[in-house]
């Protein structure tokens, strides 16, 4: 058989065998037949190496949202004036909103990075609302609620159960609370 043909195949059985299509040993067996016997194909060992370094990127980037949150908690707990705490909050923003979609891009798990991005707009949000309509609760409700709505689209959108579901029971709640 031809080298080049060998070794496309011995590379399918490979990605059969890391997704799980067929059994490992089945796959161990193809590898033996193709590989005669050689199943170490540096090639493969290479794709592995390159997706450990994925990964250890992934986790910084997942570091780096838990680091936004803590200092978007720690600016809303802390005697910050406002403007600071709102170029605060705006940059933290837009560096979750970029990790969020970046793992959308690279179709990575994005649910926890997109999750903290809704928060940190929802504190964003009412920390505005605080600043330019302080005591005026119905801006403030307004600000809930079209979050609450925008968590509802998103998760339609995307087919998040539990957004959908926080943004009803937010909406709800919000109901519930002008009722009594």
């Amino acid at each position: 058989m031809d080298k080049d043909k060998k070794n496309i195949i011995i590379n399918e059985i490979h990605q059969w065998k890391d997704n799980k299509l067929l059994p490992e040993t089945y796959c161990d067996f193809l590898l033996a037949l193709y590989t005669e016997g050689n199943q170490e194909n540096n090639e493969h060992v290479e794709v592995k190496k390159k997706k450990k370094r994925i990964s250890l990127i992934d986790g910084f980037l997942y570091a780096f949202i838990m680091i936004l949150v803590i200092a978007s908690l720690f600016t809303n707990f802390t005697e910050i004036t406002y403007l600071m705490q709102m170029v605060i909050l705006s940059f933290l923003l837009i560096g979750s909103s970029l990790v969020t979609a970046y793992f959308i891009r690279k179709g990575k798990s994005f649910q926890g990075p997109l999750s903290l991005t809704f928060i940190q707009l929802l504190i964003s949000s009412i920390a505005l609302s605080d600043f330019f309509a302080s005591g005026n609760d119905f801006i403030l409700g307004l600000i809930v609620i079209s979050n609450c709505l925008v968590w509802l689209t998103f998760g339609v959108i995307l087919r998040i159960l539990y957004l959908s579901i926080s943004g009803i029971l937010g909406i709800a709640v919000f109901v519930v609370a002008i009722i009594l």
